[in-house]
């Protein structure tokens, strides 16, 4: 897989116009043999025999050195008719075309795309991303995982047989973050080109619909059972509720008007708390008025000094947030703006704020109209928010207790040992106070009044180097200073509920970066989070509410194995690093 590792320089379709023929080779017996070596580490799916059936050893295999009209010199290996494979010369890449592909369809990663956009790509476009057919809700795994310029295969809805080579244009989490749009793959070879002309000219084989297919398939199978259940379920019921309705019907009819009358005070109150019980509206319109309500009541209430340019982001988690109503929660995604931009953008086109975004893929609130008449007409009900008072939720998360320790280490052992501690003991800063003062006082080493302390042999070998020489007396403080930097560091994390871990070494800081991805954009990525006991995904989606912003936890990239990241659209790390401190 090494060759697939290197960078690829975004390609057209190489083979769409007729290409040059530089020369035609014969390989020896020696080059066949280097090819399969070459062709086993790039795909260790292939068996030897596998191998030897695609590079066969009495049948003629050719390498065709030709020049494509975009100026690429490619390699083509070709098997009696058939070309087999292609190697770019630029980039030492070698990939398999169509007919190879429809032997072993499982080759190469694969997408899925719809059958009309075959003939697209044939006409020299790339693969994009809202083209892409993936299973079940978004997230930073539904592409796979790779790096930028991974080959991949394509093939249909329709077939499993690949009709599409080319290299991903992304790294899978920077398709993910690029929300379904932009590019997906750079289309190298397609079914119908000239690199595929130049063989049998045959079609590909009926291989089934993709897995893909498959489980959506079953899905929605399984969806249509459900609604056929329910279907019934409800049948069911109404034939229940006629049963009952005639039960009741009867009983009217034999009902005396004396006991109607009797017992009309018992039912009236339960009449009447019936008819209070009003319905609450749902639904987008709902969310739509009150976000609204919150946008026009912060620009009365706590924006009303703002400075100004400020991020729509720190507008909305700052103003927007705390202007909520009592009993009421802002959640964009239940709008019908689904996103913060489009609900700040419309209020930009009714000519109450002007929003511009600056720098690039950063939006900013530049200017207020004062003078509009929602904004003066609005009138601030003070009671509607109040400070609500701090209830202890069962669930709610309790942080945990850190403590320094410090470990004893084989430089401080003789001196522990003789105050009955072992190696690999921890000890914290208090402890090791008391240890060294007990000692001093048991010994005798300091004279009242005196700050020195006279240094016996066991207390001069532990705290004293040997560079120094000898060493008679050391202030006390100096003597605390010197065994806490002999001792190794280490960490006690309690939680509650729980048994207290041990860390040895240093305990990593929360690390909070922010990069950029495609298009300029900036994500931000948290780390080590869960070594404090926090919930990464519960801390996911508190940072989600406060910002409003897309967030995910999954593996951390370009980190050790088995490290994990939370990853947020934008520039959040100081609205993080006050939900932490918090």
């Amino acid at each position: 897989m090494s060759l697939f590792c290197g960078r690829i320089v975004p390609l057209d379709l190489m083979f769409i116009k007729p290409f040059k023929v530089k020369s035609q080779t014969q390989l020896k017996g020696s080059d066949r043999k280097k090819l399969r070596a070459e062709l086993a580490q790039v795909f260790p799916l292939l068996t030897s025999e596998d191998l030897t059936k695609l590079i066969p050893n009495k049948e003629d295999v050719t390498l065709i050195r030709m020049h494509c009209y975009k100026g690429e010199n490619v390699h083509v290996y070709q098997v009696q008719k058939d070309p087999a494979f292609f190697c770019l010369e630029r980039e030492k890449m070698i990939y398999p075309t169509v007919y190879t592909l429809w032997k072993y369809p499982d080759l190469m990663h694969t997408f899925t795309t719809h059958t009309p956009v075959i003939d697209v790509l044939l006409g020299g476009a790339d693969l994009m991303l809202p083209g892409i057919i993936t299973r079940g809700e978004m997230s930073p795994r539904s592409y796979g995982k790779f790096e930028k310029g991974f080959p991949v295969a394509v093939n249909t809805t329709e077939n499993k047989a690949p009709v599409a080579v080319g290299c991903t244009a992304h790294s899978s989490m920077d398709m993910f973050m690029a929300a379904c749009q932009g590019k997906g793959v750079n289309i190298l070879h397609v079914f119908k080109d000239t690199l595929w002309a130049m063989g049998s000219k045959s079609l590909p084989p009926s291989l089934g619909i993709p897995k893909i297919m498959i489980d959506k398939k079953i899905i929605k199978e399984e969806r249509i059972d459900g609604i056929k259940t329910l279907t019934k379920e409800l049948e069911d019921s109404e034939e229940v509720a006629e049963e009952s309705v005639k039960g009741v019907v009867e009983d009217v009819e034999n009902l005396d008007i004396d006991e109607v009358a009797t017992n009309k005070s018992e039912v009236a109150p339960e009449d009447d708390a019936a008819q209070e019980e009003i319905p609450q509206a749902s639904g987008p319109e709902v969310m739509d008025k009150l976000l609204l309500h919150c946008f026009l009541k912060a620009w009365k209430t706590s924006a009303k000094k703002v400075e100004i340019p400020i991020l729509t982001s720190n507008f909305y988690r700052l103003h927007m947030v705390p202007a909520c109503p009592d009993g009421t929660s802002l959640d964009i995604k239940k709008s019908s703006y689904k996103k913060l931009s489009k609900f700040l953008n419309a209020m930009a086109k009714n000519n109450i704020i002007s929003v511009k975004e600056f720098p690039k893929g950063i939006e900013n609130i530049t200017a207020v109209n004062w003078n509009h008449e929602d904004i003066k007409n609005f009138v601030v009900d003070q009671g509607e928010t109040t400070v609500k008072p701090v209830t202890k939720n069962e669930n709610a998360f309790v942080p945990p207790i850190i403590e320094e320790l410090y470990q004893v280490s084989g430089d401080t052992l003789p001196f522990y040992r003789a105050n009955g501690l072992s190696k690999g003991d921890v000890l914290s800063t208090a402890d090791v106070r008391r240890v060294v003062t007990d000692y001093i006082k048991r010994n005798k080493l300091q004279k009242e009044g005196d700050k020195n302390v006279t240094l016996n042999q066991l207390l001069h070998e532990v705290v004293v180097n040997k560079k120094e020489g000898f060493k008679e007396v050391l202030r006390w403080d100096e003597i605390f200073s010197r065994m806490l930097g002999k001792m190794s560091p280490a960490v006690r994390i309690t939680r509650e509920g729980a048994v207290p871990i041990i860390r040895k070494g240093k305990l990593e800081p929360i690390e909070i970066v922010v990069v950029k991805r495609t298009g300029n954009k900036k994500v931000t990525l948290v780390y080590n989070a869960n070594m404090y006991g926090i919930d990464e995904n519960e801390f996911a989606h508190q940072v989600q509410v406060g910002v409003a912003a897309s967030t995910s936890v999954g593996p951390a990239e370009n980190k050790p194995q088995g490290m994990t990241q939370v990853l947020i659209q934008g520039n959040q790390v100081a609205f993080i690093a006050k939900l932490l401190l918090g």
